[in-house]
């Protein structure tokens, strides 16, 4: 069990990683923990677990048996398949990679964990190698230099080219409601939170974990102090209620956000 890791997580993906060296033999050759997990910042029943898998081989032929195996994990482990030689070239030069997003499996994905917020959390990641029956878990050597630039540039550009439209589809989906009107607290977590974490990148050059970004966003901006709070209590499984008024509090949040990736 490692002590760098919540007990659940350490737990679960202990017993993953033995099932995938059973249906893999030879395959993985570590799995590199990375996200909420390693930054202290894992709720049950809310957080994923996002793992890099550094491979030996194509994993083409492994992936059904795998595709099975990440749809039974619960938690959700989620990440990527990378030989060690992909992850030296870098997220500039590797379009698709077979990718888990939430238990599901794809062959061939562009984006989601193909940037460079992936390969800035490498560096700080907990990795996983199995021995004999158990796994030994240890901090990381990885240290990639184009990174900590990358994750900057792709942190503006991901403001830009996708959260801009996530807020003007939310603006859209509440337009007409009542201020008091219940809204998915998934929803304003989502757009509240997402952003935020990129200012933060953007300002410091480091991924930090959802709940330090809550913390800067809202020394940064005060006004959105108290939904920022609010959100950060429902994610840790303080159930809040939201509405309307806090759904467009949250699309007015994630404009700021865009704006200063505009200005950078």
């Amino acid at each position: 069990m490692s002590d760098q890791l919540p007990a659940p997580v350490a737990d679960a993906l202990t017993q993953f990683l033995l099932e995938q060296r059973r249906l893999a033999p030879g395959l993985v050759s570590r799995a590199v923990v990375t996200g909420s997990a390693v930054a202290g910042d894992w709720h049950p029943g809310v957080s994923d677990i996002d793992v890099v898998f550094v491979v030996t081989r194509d994993p083409v032929d492994d992936l059904p048996a795998l595709a099975d195996l990440h749809a039974a994990s619960d938690p959700h482990i989620d990440g990527v398949y990378l030989t060690e030689s992909e992850i030296a070239r870098g997220p500039d030069v590797i379009e698709t990679a077979p990718q888990v997003v939430e238990g599901v499996l794809v062959s061939q994905l562009p984006g989601a964990q193909l940037s460079w917020i992936t390969w800035r959390e490498l560096e700080s990641g907990v990795q996983g190698i199995v021995d004999g029956g158990d796994v030994i878990w240890s901090p990381v050597a990885d240290r990639h230099p184009k990174a900590a630039e990358g994750v900057v540039a792709f942190s503006r550009q991901n403001l830009q080219d996708y959260w801009q439209g996530i807020g003007d589809g939310l603006e859209r989906e509440i337009a007409g409601r009542a201020d008091d009107g219940p809204i998915r607290a998934e929803t304003v977590r989502w757009v509240a939170l997402g952003p935020i974490r990129l200012v933060a990148t953007i300002d410091t050059g480091e991924v930090v974990s959802k709940t330090a970004a809550a913390a800067y966003a809202a020394e940064r901006w005060p006004e959105h102090a108290e939904l920022l709070e609010r959100v950060v209590r429902d994610r840790a499984g303080e159930r809040q209620e939201f509405t309307a008024a806090d759904g467009r509090e949250a699309v007015e949040l994630l404009r700021k956000c865009v704006a200063v990736a505009a200005d950078a």
